[in-house]
């Protein structure tokens, strides 16, 4: 073929794809703060993949990653005022606007099984707390949360075998108030650092203790920032909830407004089982580049439990948080276990 035929049909190639992203009648710009090969970040790319073909290429989604625009703690802000389009944010960047937003990472949700979590923020419980974050930030909560999976401890350079290794420890968490309170009955000294600045924290001896998850971990590849240990201890359990600005929401017509709401609750269940995969996954892959994980005795995790539990509630009151809303979701968890 010559030169000139094979620069003909790349042009003609590059046109067609030109022509199809500007044909978008809508766009939504999304701004997630993990990397692109992230589990969160890869669920949106295939949300937005079914959208534009659903649409018939009148909506595009336009994922900006690794927080090139807003870091985690502050993404939920710039959705409320309309500053980014959409986000997906864990609840403990949305629980200092609503307090409640950090139930999960109650004592009471300490090792349970993920039925049960699933039975109380599906149900509800948790259509109150959508609504709850709907009222207090005017934005539009798309529909269920989705994992990231379970909290998982990991250190440059120690090796922990009981819940009881944290003391003293100074642990990196993502944020959140309840998540500060229950590392204070771990006698630990939790200090909040965006996922995107922690490389940076562990290279520069900043902290040398985190908390997140083996996904995580992976696809930030910590290993190079010294993570060798990873302590299993499923604490709590971190899901990241859609939410829309009312100004891009607003511009939406119905139809367009309806099919992502339908999109979004046909992908959820798929979209955790992955995330549940990439967990495994993830594990798998620190192991292979020299992350022991230890898994804890249950008897241990028995004992803490009791502990947290006896810290519930002056954990709910020191948060603000509705003593009537937790009691609803108290009977929730409860009937879950049944």
């Amino acid at each position: 073929m010559k030169i000139s035929t094979i620069l003909s049909a790349a042009l003609v190639a590059a046109t067609a794809f030109t022509w199809q992203a500007d044909a978008a009648d809508y766009t939504i710009d999304v701004s997630l703060d993990t990397s692109p090969n992230h589990v969160r970040n890869r669920s949106f790319r295939e949300f937005a993949e079914a959208l534009n073909e659903k649409s018939d290429g009148r909506l595009e989604l336009r994922i900006f990653d690794s927080a090139s625009k807003y870091k985690g703690p502050m993404v939920a802000t710039a959705v409320a005022q309309g500053a980014i389009d959409m986000a997906a944010p864990a609840h403990q960047h949305l629980s200092k606007f609503v307090p409640e937003t950090g139930i999960l990472l109650l004592p009471m949700f300490y090792g349970q099984e993920k039925d049960v979590i699933y039975n109380v923020v599906d149900g509800e419980v948790g259509q109150k707390l959508n609504k709850m974050i709907e009222d207090k930030l005017r934005v539009v909560v798309l529909g269920r949360p989705f994992d990231l999976g379970y909290g998982t401890v990991f250190s440059t350079d120690l090796r922990m075998t009981k819940p009881a290794d944290l003391e003293e420890q100074i642990v990196r968490v993502p944020g959140g108030a309840a998540t500060l309170e229950r590392y204070k009955v771990f006698k630990a000294n939790p200090t909040q650092i965006p996922w995107s600045d922690v490389p940076q924290a562990l290279q520069t001896g900043a902290v040398s203790t985190i908390w997140a998850t083996q996904e995580s971990v992976a696809s930030a590849q910590l290993w190079d920032a010294g993570i060798k240990y990873a302590f299993e201890d499923k604490q709590a359990f971190i899901e990241y909830v859609p939410i829309l600005s009312q100004n891009a929401w607003s511009k939406l017509p119905e139809d367009l407004q309806q099919l992502m709401i339908d999109t979004w609750d046909e992908m959820v269940d798929d979209v955790r089982k992955v995330a549940t995969k990439a967990q495994e996954d993830g594990r798998q892959t620190n192991a292979d580049h020299g992350i022991e994980t230890v898994d804890p005795d249950p008897a241990d995790l028995a004992v803490m439990r009791e502990k947290l539990m006896a810290a519930q509630p002056a954990i709910v009151d020191e948060l603000g948080m509705d003593t009537d809303f937790i009691n609803e979701v108290s009977a929730a968890v409860a009937a879950a276990e049944q």
